[in-house]
């Protein structure tokens, strides 16, 4: 669905609202981009996917119960997350075990209203990373994601930029907001395998260990 979304949606109707605005996401018909919106955060982009493919439970009580909310933000998601008692979400703590349609979302630490983090759909674990952003006793991994963001991952041009571009970066001079596909990196701790860092791309010149910035990875099981 996210897909689905995003191949569909035209860059004049695909855009990352402004607090004050209402969320409003929309699947429309094949070959009729007049009838597909998407007017979200990334948060709310998150929550209407999951509404929209798994309508038998993905219901707002769900949300409310769980999530504190029926339209959580990346914090709250972060939370509930981490808590492992969300039915049919499962952590995931492996960076090398990312599977497609895996969630991950991250803390921010900052009060800064409704923008207190960011969470995204996996795609795919496309492979590790030596050199840029490299560090010690950590391996990088590239990872292709779908999102909502007001901030398209990488410079266009820029480095390795070529191999893990954003789907909103258009040039050099020209990029778009709102949802669409792009590449963090994830880091694994080489003792244990799991989640220490991430770069916002592959162009990033700094990185975010997981104790400024934690961050939680689930996977959903639909049985049951």
């Amino acid at each position: 669905m996210a897909e689905r979304l995003v191949d569909n949606c035209p860059v004049t109707r695909n855009v990352y609202k402004d607090p004050a605005q209402r969320n409003v996401v929309r699947w429309g018909r094949p070959g009729q981009p007049e009838t597909w919106t998407n007017q979200s955060q990334c948060a709310s982009f998150i929550t209407a996917v999951l509404r929209r493919a798994y309508p038998k439970w993905a219901t707002r009580w769900f949300f409310a119960k769980h999530f504190g909310s029926q339209s959580p933000y990346a914090r709250d998601y972060l939370k509930a997350f981490a808590s492992g008692t969300v039915p049919r979400m499962t952590l995931v703590d492996q960076v090398a075990d990312l599977r497609p349609g895996d969630l991950i979302a991250i803390d921010f630490r900052k009060d800064q209203g409704t923008h207190t983090g960011h969470i995204v759909m996996v795609r795919e674990v496309k492979e590790v990373l030596h050199g840029r952003g490299a560090v010690d006793g950590e391996t990088q991994y590239a990872v292709e994601i779908v999102d909502c963001t007001s901030e398209p991952h990488g410079m266009f041009g820029v480095g390795e930029y070529a191999s893990f571009p954003d789907s909103r970066i258009v040039d050099e001079t020209t990029q778009h907001t709102g949802a669409g596909y792009g590449h963090m990196m994830f880091y694994a701790s080489d003792a244990t395998g799991g989640f220490s860092r991430y770069r916002w791309s592959v162009n990033s010149a700094e990185s975010s260990p997981v104790e400024d910035r934690p961050l939680v990875a689930v996977r959903l099981g639909l049985f049951g």
